[in-house]
Parts: structure tokens; sequence; C-alpha cells
């Protein structure tokens, strides 16, 4: 008679699992992989441009240190007044968010008086960066398929100065119109998460598996679908997620490489020191050489796991 596993000898299975393909990812060894997962996240906060303020001197005088690459970005440190971070993000001052949340929006490198959508948006921490970054000067849809996420959005960009917005609820991988009109277009795509996964907090693994993850595969191949769709000639789209997994990643790049005819993979050229080789073949499949220009970044304390690809559809 089988006897069912406990959930200490189901979280044990998923830990050795996680740990041996973070091993394959990087190259390195179980007990370096153990270190990598376990790694405790400082947080980091976006100046928001939108709401002119003197928040950025205020936090410097409280211990706050500038990020190398990013000129908006401050890291928090050990010790901060959560009182003075509270109020600052009430009044739509700052953005706490982890600084790998900024890599979609400045890879998609938003222009003034773009149609840009936003496919997966809430809570909108990417949606406000690409409003700030034009300053108010494009026009995006921001879409969810979640009623109660979409009203978290929109409180949102409200309380932080978000204008030219247009709110929308619907199924990404089944929009009623699909003319290519958007010049930009995000998906940051619904994934396993990995990226904010700690060893250190064993019920984080609870909802991950390798079979969730090839499930999570054919919903992200149905978004970057309906997306490209929707993407004007000479356009730009960014596919982002916050996983480790290459099922997630490369594949689903090398995937869009092979089917669409009118596309290319842009180089990223952000200076994040963080940043680390993608893969070139997973479980016996090998990627499209291409996929080396996508942007594959490893956890560390200041930044969680990310991948990030830029891919132009031609003229």
């Amino acid at each position: 008679m089988k006897h069912k596993k406990t959930t200490h000898q189901k979280r044990a299975i998923k830990r050795q699992t996680w740990l041996e393909r973070t091993g394959r990812i990087f190259n390195i060894s179980d007990d370096e992989s153990e270190r990598l997962l376990s790694q405790p996240f400082v947080q980091s906060i976006r100046i928001n441009t939108l709401r002119p303020s003197n928040a950025r001197e205020l936090l410097l005088a409280n211990g706050y240190t500038p990020i190398s690459w990013y000129g908006d970005g401050l890291l928090r440190p050990t010790v901060y007044s959560r009182e003075l971070e509270d109020a600052l993000a009430r009044d739509g001052h700052i953005y706490i968010q982890n600084a790998a949340s900024w890599l979609p929006a400045l890879a998609l490198n938003p222009q003034p008086n773009e149609k840009i959508l936003d496919m997966c948006a809430a809570p909108g921490g990417k949606t406000s960066h690409i409003a700030a970054l034009t300053d108010n000067k494009s026009f995006i849809t921001a879409n969810d398929n979640s009623h109660p996420r979409l009203y978290k959005l929109q409180q949102n960009l409200q309380r932080l100065g978000v204008e030219e917005v247009e709110l929308t609820l619907s199924d990404a991988t089944k929009p009623k119109f699909a003319p290519p009109i958007y010049d930009a277009i995000l998906l940051d795509a619904p994934c396993s998460g990995e990226g904010m996964m700690n060893l250190n907090n064993p019920k984080s693994l609870d909802s991950w598996s390798v079979a969730h993850i090839k499930r999570l595969q054919s919903l992200q191949k149905q978004l970057l679908n309906a997306a490209w769709r929707q993407l004007k000639p000479g356009g730009r789209l960014v596919y982002s997620t916050c996983t480790l997994a290459p099922e997630e990643n490369e594949a689903i790049i090398h995937y869009a490489l092979q089917r669409f005819e009118d596309i290319s993979i842009q180089p990223l050229t952000l200076q994040v020191p963080t940043r680390a080789t993608t893969l070139g073949e997973w479980n016996g499949k090998t990627y499209d050489a291409n996929t080396s220009f996508a942007m594959r970044i490893k956890p560390t304390p200041y930044n969680e796991a990310f991948f990030v690809a830029l891919l132009k559809k031609t003229a």
C-alpha cells in the first residue's frame, strides 16, 4: 500500500529538484545553489519623476544609496525609516519595487507619442515606470484579466500621477480586435516566480513544480502570439519573467524566433552587474544562437532572478 507523502516530504523533493535545476542553469554545485537561493533580499526604491519632490534627497540623507545602472533607483539601507518610506509612497513620490523589475520598461525604451500596450499590467509598477520614462507623453493601454487586480492597478496609477492610460479587463490571449496598432508592447508574463522564492521560506515552493512550469510555458506562447498580432511593423516587444526556468525564458524566445518570419532579437546593453550568460540548450533541446542577446539576471540580495528579451517586428 502506497503512503501519501507528507507536506515536509513534498517540500524536500521540490527543494532538491530546484537546487539541481539551478545548479545546471549556472553551472554550480548544489551547495552553491543553496547559498544562491537562500539570500535575503534588500528592497529598492524607484523615484517617481511624475510627482516631482525632494524624495531623492531625503532618502539619500537617510542612508539610501544610488544604484549604479539606474539613476532613479535607490537601495534601502539595513536600518531605515518605515514612516518616511510610507509617507513618500502614499503620496506617490516613490514606488517600492525590486530593482530587477525596472529592467522591462528600460529595455522597452518607450518614447513620447507612442501607443503602448502593457498586457499583464497589475499591480502597475511597470505601467507607471513606462509613463514616467515618457513624462506622461505616451498613450498606454494597461490590461489585466482580474477585476480586483485591475482595481488595484487603477488605484496605484492614480496615486503615482499616471495620465493618458486606458484600463482594459480581458484575457490577453484572446484580444477582441487584433490589428497591429501598438508601437511597443510589454509582456511581463505570468510565470513560476522562482525569483521570489527562497529556501529560507519553504512554503514559497508549495505551488512550484516542473509540471506547473510546463503549463505556464503554454500560456506564455499564447500570450506572445496574441502580442505579435497587435504589434506594428517596426514595433518593439519586451518579453520578461521573474523566474529562472529555461522553459519559460530561452525556450520562449527560441519559439518566437522560429515561429515568426518578421522578427529579430535586439541586443540589450543595460550595464547590470549581475547579468549572467543565457543558455544555449536545456534538456537536450538546442536554442537559436540569437537567444544570447537576451538578458538573464542572477539572483543576489539586491535583485531577484529575472529574464528580459527585446524583440523587434521587421518593417
